[in-house]
């Protein structure tokens, strides 16, 4: 055989090969493992009462209008356990094993049963099967398998589960849905047992697993916070007087989504001028002038994982002298709060130390008379957890795996009882902080944030500028 003929012969060999390889790259594949999730499960159940059982439902689907449904987004304590992203499921964590139909063991989920002509509209679901091959989980059972003789809660003294605050029972469906029937079953077997349910304590226990991040969520956060970072930098290079604070947020979901972040974190903040002083502001719709300044409070959300990023920028990419003032103070502020993130100190130690540089500034430029008086230009708390949720669950001491923003601002809108030319200026500065064994680390350092660098960044060029 000469070498063409053999070279011929190994691809045909190697092709099936190849195709397989093909199939598993097609897709991401640094999604948290099933072992990871199991072992989150496991963690839940050492903090259980010796009879003790966590209930944990999938969220429901909500309609939007007529027969359209909101985008769907999972029970963010559901998927922390299980990982599974499909509605109409119901996960029970015992202490002591159980018998349900006829498995024993401490963990069973009722998962959505597969349909094939629903599949041809909304995608292929996992059913049971799928379920226990994925995510590597024993006892699963279509919802349709759960009825009022499925359970028996006699034996249990504890009940761990917060469903009641979660919307199920709305009343505002089309139908009833799997969900719905499953937790009024559930509900119904509670009430007639008069078995009490321990919610502030379910609350306590994932605040406490979830608040200090494995080594595999801190990847996600941080590839979530490296994403955001491409997105603010590049409206800094973009941004100019006549854009709309609506193509500003384009550019900076376009960089989401090109980089694989599924949704941002949270609806996406565009504020120019007098907009910049409304803390939630979402409506981005303002005209952006010579001379104002955008503050964008934006994020990405990886793989459901959120960062926490915001940045405040000159349109024209130069500070007026009074835009500097203001924005150095927050600088300065919020360097102190990062300094103030070490092991050890309590969750509200950045608040405090960003908090009295503020305070400070404002005094010295008569913009406030006293403490309490600056606070209303500085209305928020500097620093909540980050996660799952943008404002995550987690502990009251800063320790090693806790990841929180710091973010200190200054917002003085029209009217305010100053001199006129602080008007109409908000600037926020926001970054996110995993705590470490031995300090902290700036998880968004990526984004410029000093006054030069970011003039620096306004002048380089962007894919969107023309």
């Amino acid at each position: 055989m000469n070498t063409k003929k053999r070279l011929s012969w190994l691809l045909i060999m190697l092709a099936p090969l190849v195709t397989v390889a093909q199939q598993t790259t097609q897709y991401p594949t640094d999604y948290l493992s099933p072992e990871f999730h199991a072992g989150r499960r496991t963690a839940f159940k050492e903090k259980l009462a010796a009879n003790g059982v966590g209930i944990f439902f999938a969220s429901q689907t909500r309609v939007r209008n007529n027969d359209v449904d909101f985008q769907y987004a999972q029970n963010k304590n559901f998927y922390y356990l299980t990982g599974l992203e499909e509605s109409d499921a119901l996960l029970l964590l015992f202490k002591q094993p159980v018998t349900i139909l006829n498995k024993t063991g401490t963990e069973f989920i009722f998962v959505k049963k597969r349909d094939p002509q629903r599949e041809l509209w909304t995608g292929k679901i996992l059913g049971a099967e799928g379920v226990r091959d994925r995510y590597k989980m024993d006892n699963v059972f279509t919802n349709d398998q759960f009825t009022a003789n499925t359970i028996d809660f006699s034996s249990i003294d504890s009940v761990y589960s917060s469903y009641r605050n979660e919307g199920i029972f709305s009343k505002y469906k089309r139908v009833e849905d799997p969900l719905s029937r499953m937790a009024n079953i559930v509900d119904s077997i509670i009430n007639t047992q008069k078995k009490p349910i321990a919610t502030r304590s379910t609350q306590m226990i994932l605040s406490s697993l979830r608040g200090i991040k494995q080594p595999e969520e801190i990847a996600l956060i941080t590839k979530a916070a490296e994403i955001s970072c491409e997105g603010h930098s590049d409206v800094m290079r973009a941004i100019k007087p006549g854009m709309i604070e609506y193509q500003a947020q384009a550019i900076m979901e376009y960089h989401f989504k090109k980089n694989g972040a599924e949704y941002p974190g949270y609806p996406s903040i565009n504020g120019a001028a007098e907009n910049s002083c409304v803390l939630h502001y979402e409506t981005n719709q303002r005209l952006m002038n010579d001379g104002d300044m955008l503050l964008s409070d934006c994020a990405a959300e990886y793989h459901g994982y959120s960062a926490d990023v915001t940045r405040t920028v000159p349109t024209n990419g130069k500070f007026t002298e009074a835009q500097k003032i203001i924005y150095e103070i927050v600088l300065k502020a919020q360097d102190a709060g990062i300094a103030a993130c070490i092991p050890g100190a309590p969750f509200n130690a950045a608040d405090i130390a960003a908090r009295k540089v503020v305070n400070e500034g404002l005094i010295q430029l008569g913009i406030a008379a006293n403490d309490a008086d600056a606070r209303k230009y500085f209305p928020h708390s500097t620093s909540h957890h980050l996660g799952l949720d943008v404002h995550d669950m987690g502990p009251r001491t800063l320790l090693p795996g806790v990841v929180l923003t710091v973010e200190p601002g200054i917002y003085i809108p029209p009217g305010s009882n100053c001199d006129k030319k602080w008007w109409s200026i908000g600037v926020r500065i926001e970054d996110d902080i995993l705590i470490t064994e031995t300090g902290s680390k700036n998880l968004s350092a990526g984004a410029p944030r000093t006054v030069a660098a970011i003039e620096k960044m306004a002048k380089e060029k962007s894919i969107f500028k023309k």
